[in-house]
């Protein structure tokens, strides 16, 4: 979207505030996310405090100088920096508005001009850059060799290889060359220099006692820091079922962070500037952030990475879930566009590498979403079969069987999701699965309680509000229903119930009169 306000015209593809002249003026990204906040808040809404530390620190505590400062350089890029002001206008004690007129135009060369250039554009192969690479080490062994447990030092890192290849996202080191280095504590530069590695799993187990010690640890190699570590304790008699979860927690954890520690080190990079990998992982970082302002960037992160590559599976993927998620807020902003290309960026995922398990996850999301809702299933189950540690293939299977059945498979593979990542921070769309198959059940007592779960963790999300409503309101709860219902019109002031039918197309024709008069009974129209 192109917004133009005075003499200035900001792109929020691109990322660009440009003057009068068309000359780019130079923001740091954080002072562009305030500017793209004030100009999505609309001309005299108010922004507050509270709404920019949520949405620029993700509701981290930061000083009032902080706040003031990021106000006072975009004031200043904006020659706003006499009074009274002219752009900007500072509500007392409350926060800040916007005073111009603001014009929105939707970019010509918008979501459907780079899936159409990719297919006659010449792949820059300089600008594809290489996918993270990554070596996992025998872990060291604490107490008796001889112990029937002993080889479990080996066998898990073994899993975690084998489990890591199935990511498609990294080049995985071979047993053979990484078990070369023993499990001795060698520092993860070295590896760097040894392997050219730019990630290490290493670890102890320690044997004794009633309970077996379990230590992993990611390390990012070029500074020799944790990205992530974690102790597990657990008794040795279920030593097999404790090595099939540690294996998913940790092929979880390593999709999970490393897009995250890769955006760090680029957070002062411009989007014109990155390889396709690189757009990819800061596309990554951002897609389960809330709000839409997190998926617009993502997207455009996502569009450079297939522009660049167009055969970059992964990034098409990642472009649908962009979509998918814009589909599930059209009860807020008008989807476009956006089933037609949620379809086409899931298959051209497929194309690309039909092993991929994210992209047989977004083309079974499309299809729930788009008109053969009855086919998705064989995909969301070829993502999982694909890579069984797959925590958000088995959260989209959960949600899945949540509505259509069997709703037993729908709690299982939402507790295999919670098991494989219990720290998820979007562990509310599993929360919210296990209550509307708890729902339809017919265990109105349990799917409240989902409810209430899924409310616990901090989110934006419209469709798992609307659940934990209807479940602790079917449970009785009425005060703590209109709380939850006070907070939807909160955060989603114009919602309407038709909007949410809407936003939810998997809901069947029994529930719908269900939904409609809860909502209606909690003042919603």
């Amino acid at each position: 979207m192109i917004y133009r306000f005075g003499v200035f015209c900001y792109d929020s593809a691109r990322f660009e505030l440009v003057d009068a002249n068309g000359v780019e003026i130079a923001l740091q990204p954080m002072t562009k996310e305030l500017l793209y906040l004030f100009l999505k808040q609309g001309v005299g809404q108010l922004l507050t405090k509270a709404t920019i530390v949520e949405q620029l620190w993700q509701g981290r505590q930061v000083s009032n100088a902080a706040l003031l400062s990021q106000i006072k350089v975009l004031r200043a890029a904006l020659n706003d920096t006499g009074k009274p002001r002219q752009i900007i206008e500072t509500v007392h004690a409350k926060g800040w508005r916007l005073i111009p007129e603001v014009e929105m135009m939707r970019q010509q060369a918008t979501v459907s001009t780079p899936l159409a250039s990719i297919e006659t554009g010449e792949i820059n192969s300089d600008l594809i850059g290489e996918k993270p690479s990554i070596v996992v080490l025998p872990f060291r062994l604490i107490g008796d060799a001889r112990s029937p447990n002993a080889s479990f030092a080996e066998a898990l890192p073994d899993d975690i290889i084998s489990a890591l290849s199935r990511l498609h996202m990294l080049r995985v080191i071979a047993r053979g060359t990484s078990f070369q280095f023993g499990n001795g504590n060698i520092a993860p530069s070295k590896l760097r220099q040894a392997l050219n590695v730019d990630y290490c799993v290493s670890g102890s187990i320690e044997l004794g006692g009633d309970n077996l010690v379990l230590v992993i640890e990611l390390a990012d190699t070029l500074d020799n820091s944790v990205v992530w570590s974690e102790r597990f304790e657990f008794d040795p008699r279920a030593v097999h079922e404790i090595r099939e979860q540690t294996v998913g927690r940790v092929v979880h954890e390593v999709e999970r962070q490393i897009p995250r520690n890769e955006a760090e080190r680029l957070r002062i990079a411009t989007p014109k500037d990155l390889t396709a990998w690189q757009a990819f992982h800061m596309g990554s970082s951002l897609l389960y952030r809330r709000g839409i302002n997190n998926i617009e960037k993502a997207q455009a992160y996502f569009m450079r990475a297939v522009s660049i590559d167009p055969d970059f599976a992964r990034a098409h993927a990642g472009l649908s879930h962009t979509y998918w998620w814009l589909l599930l807020q059209r009860a807020l902003h008008d989807p476009g566009d956006a089933p037609e290309l949620m379809r086409q960026s899931a298959e051209a995922a497929v194309d690309a590498d039909p092993d991929d398990p994210s992209a047989n996850l977004a083309m079974g999301k499309a299809l729930t979403l788009g008109t053969q809702p009855s086919q998705a299933p064989e995909w969301l189950e070829r993502a999982i079969d694909l890579s069984p540690s797959y925590a958000m293939g088995h959260t989209q299977v959960a949600a899945y069987h949540a509505f259509a059945g069997p709703y037993e498979e729908a709690m299982e593979h939402g507790d295999l999701a919670l098991k494989l990542s219990p720290r998820d921070p979007m562990r509310y769309s599993t929360y919210a699965a296990h209550a509307i198959a708890q729902f339809n059940l017919g265990d109105i007592q349990a799917a409240a309680e989902w409810g209430r779960r899924a409310q616990s963790v901090p989110h934006e999300d419209l469709m798992i509000m609307v659940t934990a409503l209807c479940a602790v309101f079917l449970a009785g709860d009425k005060q703590e229903a209109a709380e939850i219902a006070d907070k939807i019109r909160s955060v989603f002031p114009t919602v309407t119930i038709s909007g949410i039918e809407r936003s939810n197309p998997a809901m069947g024709d029994q529930v719908r009169p269900v939904v409609q008069a809860i909502l209606s009974a909690n003042g919603f129209h």
